[in-house]
């Protein structure tokens, strides 16, 4: 048979060999691609999350039509011409129809439509009109008659006097009134009413009101009262669409149709309209590709360096291929075969296990990404690089594994016994990657480590790439200093027991093989220990952020003027905060803006977030300070020097005095500085004062109840924001995931330490088992050879525990303090180890060096000394 036909049957028949090519391939293949699968899954994640919080219809592509009053006999067509652009490209929308002006303060459209009620009197407040099927079924009826017309809230109703059946005036219209519907601002509306809550609530301030909403019965009552020249129309068709299974490609696509659909609109007079997409849908795909951008630079240095692990025991799996076919080999070089045919004969024998290896790789990535990666909706072009990753996988694994294999081969044949290391073994490589490591280091002084880019913390390659670099070089420097004193620690064995002295005999005998354990064990254990000690400081710095930015768990708020001391209930303190405020020195100087927070002293300290680190005194004792005598109200302060100020809050001044400081305060969200006062010790501050007041309700418990508590006070709109609304926010999310991706390489890193342990002992387990039935013969027990092996697999494990654990150390305190991915809020990034997954690490490495000394132990238990002999 031909030895390309022959090879591959010859190859199967060693079954540790096709196992060792096929895991190392895999975890190689793996490792590549996983890179472009994590990269799609961020950046479905990021698109996903940004479109998470707002209205379902921010993930639909849209056409908004938009033209002046008068718009005539073209009413009928501009209506329906957003629709029937979207159905000329094969697209099924949902309209929605609108009469309605200028918008006015705050974004609402304060200048609606004129309305006259039943009498003919103008009334005060002006109106919209909206139609949108099934409006009708989302409104609790109060009355109503029936027939075309529209309803009116009952409100507007009772204000102009108008009962169903009853003739109102819309835009000089005639129109009768269909039916009376409960106000949407006094009900919890439905997520139907979401993107249109602009119409009838003004979030920013509850003492500007917008138009009263009038509801169509039908689109063409609306066209009638658009053509009649009431007011603007607009006209609005989307397409409806999952945002939260929405990928970036998906998006693309959407664009594209969106703008062949715009294609087909008909023309409109820039001076009388205009019509546009909707942008919310592209404006956070721009921005989850730019965060994907900053993710691609620590991301991709990670897969290499995971890759270059990988392929290193590839790269030994076909270091066994030749120890296993030692007799083999010999035999085909006594013929005069070289290194070329026997990696040839190599790379034949170990195909099929290595393509197996790939594809295996491949789907595991493709699994492990979309169960543990931050989204599962994954774009097909990054499934197909991660299928292109897989093959190249395969075609780098199965030549690095062919050309060790045929080395090794010629080398066992050719190589004269006791000869000494040859000079590449000798040179320090490892420095070179300690000088890219101080390489990347400089590069770091001289700028950033995180740049915030429109909004997005894009994350710097060299912070992820010179710990790895520094880890990587000083793991393999250590290494080659320890083994250089075996030596001496041999001369030192030979007066003591069995067990120590052939422990390290075996590590003095194979000194380049013991370095590369110590390696195996540094790498994963320093990567990890620094990986889960910044991901868990980091996640301990976001959550202090968030909730210095909230001021407690969460919070519910509202514009609304409610008594702040009638909002009340278990679980929760009020806070009053001032919009407008500025403070003066007393004895003159410039003034500042700051943020002035009215509260309550009694459950205040009980229910803020809080770290000690923020101020030199705890909370509660800084708290009680604002209840203090004295001429001027007495304040804490972050921001503002002790000292006597005038406080203004709008127009009202209020002289206070800071009794103490802090570095941060709860409840800070910009850059002013934050002043905490009394609440009982505030005067009323009037609308007409110029400052916004809003009333939050801050709770370490249930924020439905807060926001339940402000409502039975009498607040009609209220927002409430839990610490996901904040964390979801693009600024943090590359942080996050980088160090999640760094922490899955070191666990990716464990494994193949794991499995060249497991190479290392199959590689000399000849060896050791020959020297172990020799041995038997002169008296050694089989206990004294497994506390041997125990010695010398946990002595390696220990020792890379030490100095995996200082090498981790040291790159925390490097990288730490360049990690603060929002200046803006505080505070300063957090330490926080995390002590049970580094116990845990610790734990698995002896425990997986002690299965491997079993493993040894039992393999040398059951082979045949006469076999052994023999050999």
């Amino acid at each position: 048979m031909p030895p390309w036909t022959r090879a591959p049957v010859l190859g199967l028949r060693r079954p540790a060999a096709v196992v060792a090519v096929l895991v190392t391939t895999a975890i190689l293949a793996c490792a590549l691609a996983s890179a472009p699968l994590f990269l799609s899954s961020a950046r479905s994640a990021a698109l996903q999350q940004q479109l998470a919080p707002q209205c379902a219809e921010a993930a639909w592509p849209a056409i908004q039509l938009q033209v002046a009053p008068a718009v005539g006999d073209r009413a009928a067509e501009l209506a329906a011409a957003p629709r029937q652009a979207w159905s000329s490209v094969g697209a099924t929308s949902r309209p929605v129809l609108l009469v309605r002006s200028s918008l006015g303060a705050g974004g609402n459209p304060q200048s609606g439509v004129a309305v006259a009620g039943p009498d003919g009197a103008p009334l005060t407040q002006r109106a919209s009109l909206l139609w949108r099927p099934g409006a009708l079924q989302e409104v609790d009826v109060v009355a109503e008659q029936g027939g075309r017309g529209v309803w009116l809230p009952a409100s507007y109703a009772a204000a102009a006097g108008a009962a169903p059946g009853a003739t109102v005036e819309v835009g000089g219209t005639a129109v009768p009134v269909a039916g009376v519907y409960t106000d949407l601002f006094d009900t919890t509306p439905s997520s139907f009413w979401c993107d249109l809550e602009g119409l009838f609530t003004n979030a920013a301030s509850a003492d500007v009101p917008p138009p009263a909403l009038l509801l169509a019965t039908d689109e063409q009552t609306l066209v009638d009262l658009a053509a009649a020249g009431g007011g603007g129309l607009e006209a609005i068709a989307s397409v409806p669409e999952d945002g939260a299974r929405l990928t970036t490609s998906r998006a693309h696509d959407l664009a594209a149709l969106t703008d062949r659909a715009l294609a087909a609109m008909p023309p409109v007079a820039p001076t009388t309209g205009g019509f546009r997409a909707d942008p919310r849908l592209g404006a956070a795909t721009a921005r989850a590709e730019l965060l994907e951008s900053g993710l691609r630079g620590p991301v991709v240095p990670v897969a290499v360096a995971g890759g270059l692990l990988a392929l290193a025991l590839v790269a030994a799996a076909g270091s066994s291929w030749a120890d296993h076919r030692a007799a083999e080999v010999r035999l085909l070089a006594a013929r005069g075969v070289g290194p070329v045919p026997l990696a040839g004969k190599a790379a034949l024998e170990l195909a099929l296990p290595a393509l197996a290896g790939a594809a295996v790789g491949w789907a595991a990535s493709r699994v492990l990404v979309g169960v543990l990666g931050p989204a599962p909706e994954l774009d097909p072009s990054a499934t197909a690089a991660a299928a292109l990753t897989g093959v190249a996988a395969f075609a780098a694994g199965l030549g690095a594994a062919a050309v060790v294999a045929g080395l090794r081969a010629r080398g066992t044949a050719e190589r004269a016994l006791g000869a000494g290391v040859r000079w590449p073994a000798r040179v320090p490589w490892e420095v070179l990657l300690l000088l890219a490591a101080g390489a990347c280091w400089l590069l770091l002084r001289a700028r950033p480590g995180v740049v915030v880019d429109q909004g997005v913390a894009q994350v710097s390659g060299l912070l992820v790439a010179m710990p790895l670099l520094a880890v990587a070089g000083t793991a393999v420097l250590a290494a080659r200093l320890l083994t250089a004193a075996l030596p001496r620690v041999r001369r030192w064995a030979g007066r003591r027991g069995p067990a120590v002295f052939l422990a390290v005999n075996r590590w003095a005998a194979a000194r380049a093989a013991t370095a590369t354990l110590v390696v195996a064990v540094v790498l994963p254990v320093a990567v990890l220990g620094t990986t889960a000690t910044l991901t868990a400081s980091s996640r301990a710095t976001l959550e202090a952020k968030v909730g210095v930015q909230l001021g407690g768990a969460a919070v519910a708020a509202t514009a609304t003027r409610v008594d702040p001391a009638t909002v009340t209930g278990p679980g929760g303190t009020t806070v009053l905060r001032f919009g407008q405020a500025t403070a003066e020195p007393a004895g003159g100087g410039e003034g500042s803006a700051v943020q002035a927070l009215a509260v309550d002293p009694a459950t205040f300290a009980g229910t803020a977030f809080w770290v000690d680190s923020f101020a030199t005194l705890p909370l509660p004792d800084l708290v009680a300070r604002l209840t203090g005598g004295g001429d001027a109200v007495p304040v804490v302060a972050a921001g503002l020097p002790a000292g006597r100020y005038e406080l203004r809050l709008g127009r009202v001044p209020v002289d206070v005095e800071v009794v103490a400081t802090a570095d941060v305060l709860p409840g800070r969200r910009t850059a002013d500085p934050v002043l905490l006062v009394d609440r009982a010790r505030v005067p009323e501050v009037p609308p007409s004062a110029g400052s916004d007041q809003t009333v939050e309700r801050w709770t370490g418990g249930d924020v439905a109840a807060a926001a339940q508590q402000l409502r039975d006070a009498g607040a009609v709109r209220v927002v409430d924001t839990v610490p996901a609304d904040v964390q979801r926010t693009a600024d943090f999310l590359a942080t996050t995931w980088t160090f999640g991706y760094l922490s899955a390489l070191a666990v990716f890193a464990g494994v193949i330490g794991a499995a060249g342990l497991l190479l290392h002992l199959e590689a000399r387990s000849r060896s050791r088992v020959g020297g172990y039935v020799l041995a038997r013969r002169v008296g050694l027990t089989r206990a004294a050879h497994l506390r041997s092996l125990l010695l010398e697999l946990g002595g390696v494990a220990a020792v890379g525990v030490v100095v995996g654990g200082v090498l981790a150390a040291g790159a925390v305190a490097t990288v730490l303090r360049r990690l603060d991915v929002d200046r803006l809020r505080p505070p300063t990034p957090l330490l926080d180890v995390p002590w049970p997954t580094l116990a845990a690490t610790v734990a698995v490495v002896l425990v997986v060096a002690g299965t491997a000394a079993g493993y040894a132990q039992r393999a040398a238990d059951r082979a045949d000394p006469g076999q052994v002999l023999r050999e």
